[in-house]
């Protein structure tokens, strides 16, 4: 299955709504009192011309009260003396990955629950879900996806993703607990599984998703960096037999001052020296809003 259609996939499953600031501090607060209670969870596993997928979600969000965009376009300037403020230039760029490509889907959001990780890691994970992790709020986060350009005019999902990037900015002790906790994912859960459902043919088909996580490279990239090998296999439950993968998924995590971010590459070709040089150049672009500055 391309990126294309994954990425048509992920919109059309998505169910995204805003959180007010105080329901995401409560949330973040409930975090650290769930974590003794890990139980058993489903997670959705996506099918489609008879491969099956998990996907991140990249969607567009609802517009904010007044119905406003928080960005008035891809070349939107973020007002400088600011200093909690992500300039858009402070992540990649089309020219630091590949000829032909664009920004798209972009998105600012402010005092948000930090997720650097997949989902699926403190869902499926015992060892991770117990960890001390940090349970506050990114001041900002800015996420946008370098891509093709869309073939479909106003439609920026109908452009194939090639990287997808988001940055977080936080108070700098936050900042050095969530890349600690990100590096944690290989120890604490090499292997791991989540149990779902697809379907097929019009029924239901119980699977199991094998989750698997190394580290290929660290210590290469801004004040700490980390590049992450994610693979995930389906396989039935009733037979054991693979429905689909294994799959690799590259994704790099760069701290600089109080900023972290992740790079996600999500085109068919995981290369890892190409995932170490782009997460070094995203720890470059960094430097710019980093407090304090490279």
């Amino acid at each position: 299955m391309g990126p294309e259609l994954a990425d048509r996939i992920a919109e059309e499953v998505a169910t995204v709504r805003w959180l007010a600031p105080e329901e995401i501090r409560t949330r973040a607060r409930r975090r650290s009192r769930i974590r003794s209670l890990v139980g058993t969870v489903a997670v959705l596993v996506v099918v489609a011309s008879g491969s099956v997928m998990a996907v991140e979600r990249y969607v567009p969000r609802p517009l904010p009260a007044g119905g406003q965009p928080l960005l008035a376009g891809p070349s939107a300037p973020v007002p400088s003396p600011d200093p909690v403020a992500i300039p858009a230039s402070a992540l990649l760029q089309p020219e630091d990955v590949g000829p032909g490509l664009v920004v798209e889907r972009e998105e600012v959001r402010l005092e948000t629950v930090v997720e650097v990780v997949d989902a699926t890691v403190p869902l499926g994970c015992p060892g991770y879900a117990l960890r001390d992790r940090y349970d506050g709020l990114a001041r900002v986060v800015r996420r946008h996806t370098v891509q093709q350009p869309p073939t479909v005019p106003g439609d920026p999902h109908s452009g194939a993703p090639v990287v997808h990037e988001r940055v977080f900015r936080l108070l700098p002790g936050a900042a050095r607990q969530v890349f600690a906790d990100a590096r944690a994912v290989p120890d604490l859960c090499a292997e791991y599984r989540t149990p779902g459902a697809i379907e097929v043919d019009g029924r239901g088909l119980a699977v199991d998703a094998e989750h698997r996580w190394r580290v290929l490279a660290e210590d290469f990239a801004g004040d700490e960096s980390v590049l992450l090998d994610w693979r995930t296999t389906v396989r039935r439950q009733d037979s054991a037999a693979v429905v689909d993968g294994p799959a690799s998924r590259l994704v790099g995590v760069v701290r600089v001052g109080d900023l972290v971010a992740t790079v996600d590459r999500v085109d068919e070709a995981p290369d890892p020296k190409r995932a170490e040089a782009l997460t070094r150049r995203a720890a470059v672009r960094l430097c710019e809003a980093a407090n304090p500055p490279c």
